[in-house]
């Protein structure tokens, strides 16, 4: 069982009545489809059952389903692809397995044969975000519903059937791993930032994470990363030592298993090849974006925050934001229908989204439901010494002319060029 799932008698007991009350607090905004039991139950344990601090949480979660349209058909959703990782840096989902006390997903990141570097010259920071995202939809449609073919033939299904709250064993293969002065930042940046954000979204889903094949150079890495993870979550993970097939098989069933990893499967019926990542993949400037001289230039303090003030008269303006920075900050989204709005007052849009700094430009779109204030907070939190700088400028979809905020003219902001007429 799962560090914090409780017993059957224990769900019985004390579940029905927290899931009652978080649903009731929620329902304006739930989709029927998200709308289950066991997901509940998730949240619920994620933060010790305090109800309050769950449907604060969960209504983030919600919002943000609902504008990306994760509760549509997949089809619809409004994550954004990334051939690169999806081609080259695949996550593998091959369970489940029949354990006591509930299904088991086995998800294998063969993490260590990417090619780091050609990774991050290839994507832009948020389809890189959203990628893992799309990798996190498909685990939880899987754990809510049914798992494989092959599973629906041997008459194994998860949550809708089983009744049994269900999980998930990452396998996490360093096999292939070299150490470059690049990977502490990698490690530190993009790895980092896209698990903070996968913990915030998709809660208590792993039973076991599991790292195989470690380097020697193993305690360097994870003096960068263990600081930012959770106690809880530290309980989880298994560093697998040189006997690792054997440890390995004590958890995992080896008919679920690769027969790399010591099970019965064909590598080539469940693992996707991972590759360099050719040099024509790598970004570049679409023709559509604007020049990264057109970006307005914030200089944000090490410990503190700008906020940016745009106005929108129409409902439903769609606003794509194009952004690049070099080092992290952490980005904010709040509305507001008064202008002069404190911001204790002003209602959150999108949760805080830590971004670390890549080589392409970023492009993240957003559809302004209501006419009135949008505020961007950029906070730069991770220094207590130097400043960073956030390139920036927002465009109306519509119309394709820039959306300027409306203090534009502070002295922290350096404009940038105009674009020129045609």
């Amino acid at each position: 069982m799962a560090p914090n799932a409780p017993s059957p008698m224990e769900i019985e007991s004390m579940n029905d009545a927290a899931i009652e009350q978080v649903r009731q607090q929620v329902s304006d905004i739930i989709d029927p489809r998200y709308d289950t039991k066991w997901n509940m139950i998730r949240w619920l344990q994620s933060v010790d059952y305090n109800i309050p601090k769950t449907v604060h949480l969960l209504k983030k979660h919600l919002k943000w389903r609902k504008d990306r349209r994760l509760d549509e058909p997949e089809s619809q959703s409004l994550l954004q692809f990334s051939d690169a990782r999806r081609k080259h840096a695949p996550i593998d989902i091959i369970g489940p397995q029949r354990v006591e006390g509930g299904d088991r997903l086995v998800v294998v990141d063969r993490a260590g044969r990417i090619d780091v570097a050609g990774l991050m010259k290839a994507v832009q920071p948020t389809e890189y975000l959203h990628e893992m995202f799309r990798t996190f939809e498909e685990i939880q449609r899987r754990l809510m519903k049914v798992c494989t073919y092959a599973s629906v033939l041997n008459g194994v299904r998860m949550e809708a059937e089983t009744g049994v709250q269900c999980y998930m064993h990452y396998i996490f293969d360093l096999e292939g791993l070299h150490f470059d002065p690049t990977l502490l930042g990698v490690v530190n940046g993009p790895f980092r930032v896209s698990w903070q954000l996968v913990g915030q979204h998709y809660r208590e889903f792993i039973d076991k994470f599991i790292v195989i094949n470690s380097p020697s150079y193993i305690n360097v890495l994870w003096s960068a990363l263990s600081p930012f993870i959770p106690e809880q979550s530290k309980q989880r993970i298994v560093f697998a030592g040189s006997n690792w097939k054997e440890e390995l098989l004590e958890i995992v069933d080896k008919e679920c298993l690769p027969e790399r990893y010591g099970g019965t499967i064909p590598d080539d019926k469940c693992l996707q090849a991972v590759g360099p990542i050719p040099k024509a993949m790598y970004w570049k400037l679409p023709a559509s974006y604007p020049t990264m001289e057109q970006l307005h230039k914030i200089s944000v303090s090490a410990s503190k925050h700008r906020m940016l003030v745009y106005k929108v008269d129409k409902p439903d303006t769609e606003l794509l934001m194009y952004s690049h920075n070099e080092n992290d900050i952490t980005i904010t989204l709040y509305y507001s229908k008064d202008r002069n709005s404190s911001e204790n007052d002003l209602e959150l849009a999108v949760a805080p989204i830590p971004k670390c700094g890549l080589p392409a430009m970023d492009l993240f779109d957003y559809n302004c439901e209501f006419p009135g204030y949008y505020f961007v907070k950029l906070a730069n939190e991770s220094s207590w010494l130097l400043p960073s700088a956030y390139r920036m400028i927002v465009i109306e979809k519509e119309s394709g002319k820039e959306l300027e905020p409306m203090n534009l003219n502070e002295k922290w902001i350096k404009k940038g060029q105009k674009s020129k007429k045609k």
